[in-house]
């Protein structure tokens, strides 16, 4: 699935975009606003982390997560404009190829998901310092379910698909963050069976081997170590040792996370698919 699927009338009017005042005159100085947007890309991702972090038990424990999101809410405004405001160029002058992108397509749907978690929900939990409100909640599941669908679209299209590991990755990543002993050690013992041995196995039998065995076995692993991860952060997050917080609000901070996890991951793979 991607843009042109949903809007095929507008294929003209996409496709013309660069020759469109302004990006008509911003084909020369591209490279700036490539180099902007990933300095907006780290300011945002580092205040996502920041802040959720905290929601979680982790991070800056010294500071009240009120202290936390009061501090970050420049930053984090600054990033997100940058972030969108370049990506609105870059996306114009690359009108052409991104609209017949379905990681681009990920990437939007991904984004509009984050964007609500963000500034709907993680900056109202952090403000109540961890009270979740009736408007929170509904952004929530709103966001939730967004973000769900930019998964699907992930998880099936073609090319793709394999970009989902990234939100594996990071997934085991936060575990190793703010999981308890028990949990990091089991963690890192299925990381490192599952996917470093997928790579082994690869590594003898060709990483462009197309024998049916061996995708099976890749992909098995997948799901096993997805199952595994799910479990782990649902367990860390029922028993919650680490913050009084509630489990609502370590469940909305993770997932405010991941859906950020899943833009970058949706535009690392629009230069692949």
């Amino acid at each position: 699935m991607d843009f042109s699927t949903l809007f095929p009338g507008a294929t003209t009017w996409v496709e013309g975009l660069p020759q469109v005042w302004p990006f008509l005159y911003l084909q020369d100085i591209y490279a700036p606003f490539g180099a902007l947007h990933l300095v907006g890309l780290a300011l945002l991702g580092g205040c996502v982390l920041l802040l959720n972090l905290r929601l979680m038990g982790a991070g800056l424990t010294g500071e009240t997560p009120s202290a936390v999101e009061r501090n970050l809410r420049p930053w984090l405004i600054t990033g997100a404009v940058i972030v969108i405001g370049t990506g609105l160029i870059i996306g114009a002058l690359n009108s052409s190829k991104l609209f017949y992108s379905a990681a681009f397509f990920i990437k939007m749907v991904a984004m509009v998901s984050a964007l609500i978690f963000t500034f709907g929900v993680s900056a109202s939990v952090a403000k109540r310092d961890g009270v979740i409100s009736t408007n929170a909640k509904i952004a929530a599941v709103v966001a939730f379910l967004i973000w769900l669908f930019s998964l699907s679209v992930f998880s099936t299209a073609q090319g793709v698909s394999p970009g989902v590991f990234h939100m594996i990755a990071a997934g085991y990543a936060i575990l190793l963050i703010f999981g308890g002993k028990l949990s990091r050690v089991i963690g890192v013992a299925t990381f490192a069976i599952l996917f470093g041995g997928n790579f082994v196995m690869y590594f003898f039998v060709g990483f462009d081997n197309p024998d049916q065995i061996w995708q099976d076995i890749s992909k098995y692993s997948l799901m096993i170590g997805s199952l595994v991860l799910i479990g782990l952060l649902a367990y860390e997050i029922y028993v919650g040792k680490a913050e009084t917080g509630s489990k609502l609000a370590k469940l909305i901070a993770l997932c405010s996370i991941l859906t950020w996890v899943t833009v970058a991951a949706g535009g690392r793979w629009i230069g692949f698919s």
